[in-house]
Order: structure tokens, then C-alpha cells, then sequence
């Protein structure tokens, strides 16, 4: 989440002039006069919340929705998945809190006129309660909240409160997290819902990748006797994938075959290598980078490891590898216990104990091919039967009153 700091921001006497918003190359054409509902995002790059809006603006547009997308800031990674009839409008935010950019989003929300706007988050709910202000003509508006802790920092919960308290609806993505929010017997508890992410089990149907996955597991030369376990998200300290390596360290002690594979990038990519090459794992971790396509890494695992200590909501990527037949072993943060029971479809574990219990959790599935099998075909049930993305677009459209303009 990027936390806006409120100083004096110089005014550019030049970017007030505004021209008009243009839509990005993935929209064609200018959108009608009045659109169903405009989604407002930091940026279009690889993401779990991003990927989510991408397709469900996507399914939303194929169901005669007209929807529109609106980004604070670059980058814009995932424009070209968006359908080229979506339009995309780039406000292009300069600083922390730009008053220009509130000012391109009231001008686009007077253009639009859209029944909904929906914020992608806190930081975006800021700008959105700040450009829809006064207007004669105000929309309904809708804040989508991904983050569950802060991590010390009450003040700034207490802030974004207040700024959610303007909107007409909160969406969160799991009970857990609703509760961090409102309490159970307040106002803003009536202006808010639950609305679990789901995964298109059909695009990550696991014998679709499984050639691909057979070369990428020949590729980090892992055996077929080996077990690989991994993860995907970008690699920053809320992410705590260094537990893995930790993990990959007692394991290597106990001479137990294991591997590990992290997918995605980030700021502590570089430290990460230092610390396998310290701890003496070097040749057993893959750093495979931001990848288009997961799905050949998620298939050649064996067990999926999320050991976030912050933002989770309701993760996507673990959602990803439970679609493709992996059980999951999850950080107790956000809504870990809504997506899976304890020990059915992988197992929950508190962000304090992951650095004791992760060897010997991992060791047992290691030792007990059986039972991961049994946890993979429970974790793709799940995801079918629980989390499907049908039934997420279908929420929203729900939400959007299920009209179109």
C-alpha cells in the first residue's frame, strides 16, 4: 500500500490547465456518455488486486457491462489483458498526493458520469473521496479494502476510517478482515460486505501445464523424487520469504530432498540470493522472476508456501495453486482460515511459528506423497466449489444493481 504523507505539495500552475484525460491504447475509443462502473487503480502492474480487476473488467464488459478503468500511476504492465473496448484513462499522479490528479479524476468522473466508482484499495479511496467532494452529481461509491494490518501505525487506520466513512460501501475480501475494519454493531458494519476472490479453476487446470511443468522441474534440476515447494509475490519484507530459506537450511541439515522456487521480483530479490548463498542453499533455490504465466511453476510444485506477516487479504496466488491441485500452507493473516480448514487442504500457521514449525511440516509432506495428493485434490475442490471466479463477477454484478446503463 503506498502511504500518502500530507505536506504542502507545490502547485504545477501548468498541470491545472488540464487537458482532457485520453483513454490508454487499450481503449479505442472515447466511452459513451455514461458508464455502469469506473474502477479506480494505482497501477495496471503485475498484482494480485490488478490481475483481479483486469479479468473481472474482462467478464464484467462480456456480460454488457460498460466499465471503464482509471490509474493513478504506471505501470501498465497488465494494459495489454484488458479487452481493447475497456476503455483505460492514465491520471498520471506525480508525488505522493498530487492535487492535479484529484482534479483529472473529478474532470473524468464529470465526463464518465458513472453510476459507480470503485476504489481498488485505501490509497485509491483517498483520491476518490477527495474528487467526488461536492460534486452536484455524485456517484455511488464502492471501496474495495485489500489491507488488514498496519503494523504498529493506528494513526493511519484511524485516517483511512474516516476517508472510508464517506463511501456508500465497503467491500472486503475476507470476514477476518472486515472485522479489523467496522465492528460488528456500528454503521459502517451496515455499509460494508464481504466478497472472497475467485480463481477460473478451468484456465488452471493442472494437466493443461503439466509438459510444461515436467521441463521447468528438469530446468532447475529438481528429481522427480524431490519435493518442490515455492511461492509467488514480489519479494518484499511483508512477504517473509526468507523463512524459506531458513526452512531450506534445517531441511538440508536433515538431508531431506527439497527444493524451492520464488516467481516474482522486487526490491529484496538481490538480498535473498545473499542469504540462500550464506545458509549454504545457493543450488537448491530458483529465482524465476516476474512471470506471465504461473502456471507451469504452480504445477511443478508440490507444496504451495504463502508466509506473508502483512497485506493478505485473501491471497490470489494461493487461490492460484489450490485451482491447480496443491495444498497450501498458509500465513494465519487475513482470511487464511475462511480459504482452507487446517490440515484438510494444507495447513495454517501463525506468523510467529512459521520459522519453528515449517521444517517439520514440510519434512511430513515430504515423507507422505499420499497425503499431499489427498490435500491437492481438497484444494482444487475447494477452489471449484468455494472461490470460483463466476461467482465473484456474479457478487459484483450484484453489487452494481445486476443493470446495465
Amino acid at each position: 500500500m503506498n502511504t500518502p504523507t500530507f505536506i504542502d505539495v507545490p502547485i504545477d500552475t501548468a498541470a491545472l490547465a488540464l487537458s482532457p484525460v485520453e483513454p490508454g491504447a487499450s481503449g479505442t475509443a472515447q466511452c459513451a456518455a455514461r458508464s455502469d462502473v469506473l474502477f479506480v487503480l494505482n497501477s495496471l502492474g503485475v498484482g494480485g488486486s490488478e490481475c483481479k480487476i483486469a479479468r473481472m473488467a474482462n467478464r464484467l464488459k462480456e456480460d454488457g457491462v460498460q466499465v471503464t478503468l482509471a490509474c493513478l500511476n504506471g505501470p501498465y504492465t497488465l494494459e495489454p489483458s484488458v479487452r481493447r473496448d475497456v476503455p483505460l484513462h492514465k491520471v498520471e499522479r506525480r508525488g505522493k498526493f498530487s492535487l492535479a490528479a484529484v482534479l483529472r479524476l473529478r474532470r473524468l468522473l464529470l465526463q464518465e458520469r458513472p453510476a459507480t466508482v470503485i476504489a481498488v484499495n485505501l490509497y485509491q479511496a483517498l483520491y476518490v473521496a477527495c474528487a467526488t467532494a461536492l460534486l452536484s452529481h455524485r456517484p455511488r461509491t464502492v471501496a474495495l479494502v485489500n489491507t488488514s494490518t498496519f503494523r504498529g501505525r493506528r494513526l493511519w487506520k484511524r485516517l483511512y476510517q474516516m476517508v472510508l466513512s464517506r463511501f456508500d460501501l465497503t467491500v472486503h475480501g475476507s470476514q477476518a478482515q472486515r472485522r479489523f475494519w467496522v465492528e460488528a454493531s456500528s454503521r459502517a458494519h451496515d455499509n460494508s460486505t464481504v466478497i472472497y476472490n475467485g480463481v477460473d479453476s478451468a484456465h488452471f487446470e493442472p494437466v493443461a501445464s503439466h509438459e510444461a511443468a515436467k521441463r521447468l522441474r528438469t530446468r532447475l534440476g529438481v528429481s522427480p523424487e524431490a519435493l518442490l515447494m515455492g511461492t509467488v509475490g514480489r519479494m518484499r519484507p511483508e512477504k517473509n520469504q526468507e523463512v524459506l530459506l531458513t526452512t531450506l537450511r534445517h531441511l538440508r541439515v536433515a538431508r531431506v530432498d527439497v527444493h524451492l522456487v520464488i516467481a516474482g521480483d522486487g526490491p529484496l530479490r538481490d538480498y535473498l540470493a545473499r542469504r540462500a548463498a550464506e545458509l549454504e542453499v545457493a543450488d537448491r533455490v530458483s529465482f524465476v522472476g516476474e512471470l506471465d504465466d504461473v502456471r507451469p511453476v504452480l504445477t511443478a510444485l508440490d507444496v504451495f508456501v504463502l508466509p506473508s506477516t502483512a497485506v493478505e487479504s485473501f491471497s490470489n496466488a494461493a487461490l492460484e495453486a489450490m485451482a491447480i491441485g496443491r495444498p497450501v500452507v498458509l500465513s494465519d493473516i487475513g482470511g487464511a482460515r475462511e480459504m482452507i480448514d487446517d490440515g484438510v487442504e494444507g495447513y495454517v500457521v501463525s506468523p510467529t511459528e512459521l520459522a519453528a514449525r515449517l521444517p517439520a511440516l514440510i519434512a511430513a509432506l515430504y515423507a507422505d506423497r499420499r497425503k499431499r495428493q489427498q490435500m491437492g485434490h481438497a484444494a482444487r475442490l475447494r477452489a471449484e466449489t468455494r472461490f470460483s471466479v463466476r461467482a465473484m463477477v456474479a457478487a459484483y454484478r450484484a453489487l452494481l444493481g445486476g443493470e446495465t446503463a
